[in-house]
């Protein structure tokens, strides 16, 4: 059984994800969600007509015709795959995956009944084999028996949808392994074991994780699917996204699912001539200040998930285990440091993390005065770097405390300044 801590989940702590883009889109959200109950009624409808009729009695009792896909849609009553598949497509869509993923179907260009080969060669061995899977799948839904879900010989899109159709309230319609990893990664609740885990596992993670927020804990999981698809974190982007997309600047970075970092071992080099603070960018319009801090937010989030994890693995791995359960984020900013860890002997670690799309080599990164002031006080304060956040092996460049003692090679340029003026 795989557990997740969502107890540090709160608005001065974003502990999992951007806190304040999550709360926009949820405002955006609640002002349609009366329409968008409104609009979906009908499948819901629809879904308790299917339930009534295919009780696991009628399932079991069901010939063939009343089951396959690719024969014709009955005057009363439903098929079992089309209703599943079609009728209901919108609670939750499986129509994108391939016919043999209900185990037996009816071939309209080979005209016979096609069988998947895992259930037998033959109709009077496959089907009852199907049946008594379907039957057991609602029994170990009912029982919320996550174990023999995973286990369950169905396909997982399949399952999927009868678990969300006999048990919406309990079960998230969410059936694409890329759309559950999409959707953990983007909120940072992505973990090794997590990642390579059954479906049911993933979407009881993000189920938990919405009963523990206090705005989404009162949605129901249909709207909150509809949430995550339309409105935050939406669906993941395509492959063929154009090269001048103009919402580019506004799309939430794909970051890879379980990344292995590798730590790299740098110098430090002596610095060019500093470019001037009033120097003007060249080539192309004005920088978007905005867009970039949410997207260097985003980046920076991900880097610290990637270094909490390294630490904790690291302390694991030589067999500090209490050690690694205390490693943790930073709660708040005025703490100046990112995640507070500890060597081997228990000595805290105090560790500032700075994030980079780019590949391993020239970096620069903001640094608060507060930051500056803590990397002077704090003893055993590191940084860590990571390049290349948005490939499956970034790379993380750990420096040490390069401002104390002082590296002349590290340049330090003030950007901005905090003006204040008394007025009457």
């Amino acid at each position: 059984m795989l557990f997740l801590n969502f107890s540090n989940l709160n608005e001065d702590n974003p502990l999992v994800m951007n806190i304040h883009q999550l709360r926009e889109a949820q405002v955006s959200f609640e002002n349609s969600m009366e329409k968008v109950m409104e609009a979906r009624a009908p499948l819901h409808e629809i879904r308790e007509q299917f339930i009534r009729y295919f009780t696991p009695a009628r399932i079991n009792q069901m010939q063939i015709q009343d089951y396959a896909l690719g024969y014709s849609k009955p005057e009363t009553g439903f098929n079992f795959c089309y209703g599943i598949e079609r009728q209901l497509d919108g609670l939750g869509r499986i129509r994108g995956s391939r016919a043999p993923k209900f185990g037996i179907y009816f071939s309209s260009r080979d005209q016979r009944l096609l069988i998947t080969k895992k259930w037998g060669a033959i109709e009077e061995i496959a089907f009852p084999k199907i049946k008594q899977a379907i039957i057991d799948i609602i029994a170990a839904g009912n029982r919320n028996d996550l174990e023999a879900i995973a286990n369950n010989p169905l396909s997982p899109m399949f399952k999927g949808k009868i678990l969300a159709t006999y048990f919406p309230d309990t079960f998230l319609n969410v059936f694409s392994e890329e759309h559950l990893n999409y959707f953990l990664i983007q909120f940072n609740l992505d973990t090794e074991s997590l990642i390579t885990s059954d479906a049911v596992y993933k979407k009881r993670a993000l189920v938990d994780f919405k009963n523990t927020d206090a705005v989404m804990q009162h949605w129901s999981l249909d709207l909150f699917s509809y949430f995550l698809y339309n409105y935050y974190p939406g669906r993941p982007p395509k492959n063929n996204q154009v090269e001048n997309d103009p919402l580019a600047r506004y799309r939430l970075p794909y970051f890879p699912p379980n990344p292995i970092p590798t730590v790299v071992s740098l110098n430090i080099l002596s610095p060019t001539t500093p470019q001037s603070n009033n120097e003007r960018r060249t080539g192309g319009a004005n920088p978007d200040y905005e867009a970039e801090a949410r997207e260097l937010k985003l980046l920076g989030e991900r880097g610290e998930k990637i270094v909490l994890d390294m630490e904790r693995k690291r302390l694991k791995d030589a067999g500090k285990t209490r050690l690694a359960a205390q490693v943790e984020k930073a709660k708040y900013d005025y703490e100046g440091y990112d995640i507070y860890s500890f060597e081997e002997d228990g000595t805290p670690k105090y560790i500032e993390v700075k994030t980079t799309r780019a590949n391993v080599g020239k970096v620069n990164f903001f640094l608060s005065a507060n930051e500056l002031r803590k990397a002077m006080d704090l003893a055993n304060y590191h940084v860590y770097i990571v390049f290349e956040i948005l490939k499956a092996q970034p790379k993380v460049w750990m420096i040490g405390n390069p401002f104390n003692p002082e590296n002349t090679n590290v340049l330090k340029i003030p950007v901005s300044y905090k003006v204040t003026i008394n007025a009457k």
